[in-house]
Parts: structure tokens; C-alpha cells; sequence
């Protein structure tokens, strides 16, 4: 029976899913195993003492890459990018890969390991995703316009008719009218509320370090008019830098916190306050809190879906707010949850990226 090192080095050679070699001290490629055949094309002769460069993409840049990607290993231990690399008939392939510095028992520098593995479906799926949201948003803005010039029509025709035939109108026809103002009212809400959601799907901003102290303070002073009408107060403790679009951010505490406002108690004064929990060096989790009329714990994930109302119109709004905040949340790879009783107020959820600076 073979010993248990010749074993381990055969299950390496013999992996399929995930290129693994070894480069000297210069890039050149000093072992091979069966992934870089599978995932790149190469045999073993055609791989071994070539430079690692032969992978790298676009070609006028390749040296310069792996020079930088062994230098930043050779810094810190080890470094990762996701990139395209070229395989050896001429296609692309989008790899996630891993370099490490390798060093003898007097730490004098031997070479570097890499492992890499496909991602190529993961990033046509990413690819797929950002053409139909993009597609998504255009036929938002297309479907938005055409949709309120009739409602606007509507509208402007209702009015007009209250105030030159309001004198002679029955009660019963200012009644209706005033219902289909309403309407109107209503709907161009929803058609606004709609394009968000649509456009919450589409990253056109970057992620950039921010603060959430500052976006708090950003979204509470758009709330200034609605917090001091309600008599609310709104706390929160110090909170961590976090990593994310800033204006999603800003939009995530303006529905969360106007969302508190809006269903507070009418027999005691509002009070929300925002929290912030670490869940490890990579996540932290945020909680906005409320003492307002709070919903059934069976609602906790019906609250979510689009056009969801768990309380009458005398609440305005069209149910899409929660599910933009969920969208929001689930792009940068987080969750979001609630916690809630009758009477009792609720506790919205959110995990967002702690910042790595």
C-alpha cells in the first residue's frame, strides 16, 4: 500500500475541478496537474517550465499581472483575483484564483502555489442577470411614461370637472370624482414605486466605503418634515463603516424609518432606534426598532413580497417598499428579516459588509 504523502500527491495531480500548480521564484511553471488539462487545455509537456503569463489576459499586460500578483503574495502571504485567463485554444475562461508564497524552514522564498477553478457559468449567469435587469429598467421607464400620461389626463380632467361643474353636481357624482382623483393618486404612487424596484435591481453605482452614521443623518434629514409631524424619536448608537452603494443605503434607512413613522401607535409617542450588532470581520448586522403597531409573527416574510398591505388604505403606500429593501440588501449578498407583535412594535434586520479598511 502506497504511504499516505504519495497518496495525497496522486488525488492532487489527479483533481479535474481545479487547476493547481507550482511557480519558481520567476513565474515559470514547475508542476501540472490533471485540472490544468480540463480547465485550460494543456498537457503536461506543454504546460511545464512555460511562463504563467501564457494564462494571463490581455496579452500586452499578462507579465506585468503575474509580476504583481507574486509580488503582492511575496507581501502578504497569498492574494486572489477573479479574472479572464486565456485558455490554450485561444477561448476565455473566468477563474477565480488563489496565489500563495511558499517558504522553506529558514523562510527563504521557494515559489508560489496557485489553484484555480471555473467560474466561466457564474459570471454568464451574472452577465444574463444585469442584461434582464438592464432590460428591466428601460421597460420600466418606457411602461412608466406611457402609463401616466392617460392617468395624468384622467386626472387633470377629474379636477377640471370639480371646479367648474362642482355647484352643479349631486353629492354622490363629487363623491366619485373624488375617488377617481384617488385612484389616480394611488396609482402614479404604485408607477413610481415600480421604477425603484426596477432600478433597485441594477447596480449603476459603485461600492464605496461609507459611513453609517453619515447615512443615517443623510436619510433622517429627508425625513426631518415626517419625523417632527409625528412627534417621532429617532436614535441610533454609533455605527460601523460599512461597504455598499450609498445611495441604496440612504434608500434602505428612508423606508425602513419612514415605514416606523408612517405605523407608530397612536396612544404613545413614536421611538425608533437604529442598532448595529457584528456578526465577524466581514458582516455586521443592523436593526431599526419601533414601538409602533407591529403585525402577527405569520406576516414576518409575507411583508416582503410586492403589493403586500397588511393594514388598510388609510395607511398610504403600495406595498412595494420591503421588497425594494430586500432586493437592495440581497444584491450585496445579505439578508434581511423582521421580528414583530401585535401592538408591540417590530424590528427590521439587515446584514450589510463591514468595510476591510
Amino acid at each position: 500500500m502506497e504511504n499516505q504523502p504519495d497518496l495525497y500527491r496522486k488525488q492532487i495531480e489527479q483533481l479535474k475541478d481545479y487547476a493547481l500548480f507550482f511557480i519558481d521564484v520567476n513565474g515559470v511553471i514547475k508542476t501540472w496537474n490533471a485540472g490544468v488539462k480540463h480547465l485550460l487545455g494543456y498537457t503536461e509537456a506543454e504546460w511545464i517550465n512555460q511562463h504563467t503569463s501564457i494564462i494571463f489576459t490581455p496579452a500586452d499586460k499578462a507579465v506585468a499581472l503575474c509580476d504583481a500578483e507574486m509580488r503582492t503574495a511575496r507581501e502578504r502571504g497569498a492574494a486572489s483575483d477573479i479574472r479572464w485567463h486565456k485558455k490554450k485554444d485561444g477561448t476565455e475562461l473566468f477563474a477565480n484564483g488563489v496565489i500563495s508564497a511558499v517558504y522553506d524552514s529558514s523562510h527563504n522564498l521557494q515559489g508560489f502555489t496557485k489553484i484555480i477553478s471555473d467560474e466561466t457559468a457564474r459570471k454568464q449567469l451574472e452577465n444574463s442577470l444585469l442584461t434582464a435587469n438592464t432590460a428591466l429598467e428601460h421597460f420600466a421607464y418606457a411602461a412608466s411614461h406611457d402609463l401616466q400620461e392617460p392617468l395624468r389626463t384622467i386626472g387633470s380632467y377629474a379636477q377640471l370637472l370639480l371646479r367648474q361643474q362642482g355647484n352643479q353636481l349631486t353629492p354622490a357624482s363629487t363623491e366619485y370624482l373624488a375617488f377617481i382623483t384617488g385612484a389616480v393618486a394611488r396609482m402614479n404612487t404604485l408607477i413610481q414605486d415600480l421604477l425603484i424596484y426596477a432600478r433597485s435591481g441594477v447596480g449603476n453605482e459603485t461600492a464605496i466605503t461609507a459611513s453609517l452614521d453619515e447615512e443615517v443623518e443623510s436619510a433622517l434629514s429627508q425625513l426631518a418634515g415626517a419625523i417632527q409631524e409625528a412627534g417621532a424619536s429617532v436614535t441610533h448608537d454609533p455605527l460601523p463603516t460599512v461597504t455598499g452603494e450609498r445611495s441604496q443605503i440612504t434608500r434602505l434607512f428612508l423606508n425602513l424609518v419612514g415605514n416606523a413613522i408612517k405605523y407608530r401607535s397612536a396612544d404613545r409617542p413614536s421611538q425608533i432606534h437604529i442598532s448595529a450588532t457584528p456578526n465577524d470581520d466581514k458582516w455586521v448586522t443592523i436593526a431599526v426598532a419601533d414601538n409602533g403597531i407591529g403585525f402577527a409573527p405569520q406576516y414576518a416574510e409575507k411583508i416582503f413580497s410586492p403589493f403586500t398591505r397588511l393594514h388598510g388604505q388609510e395607511y398610504s403606500g403600495s406595498g412595494v417598499g420591503l421588497t425594494i429593501c430586500r432586493r437592495i440588501v440581497e444584491q450585496w449578498g445579505g439578508q434581511m428579516w423582521a421580528e414583530s407583535r401585535p401592538a408591540e412594535g417590530s424590528t427590521f434586520y439587515f446584514t450589510i459588509p463591514r468595510s476591510n479598511e
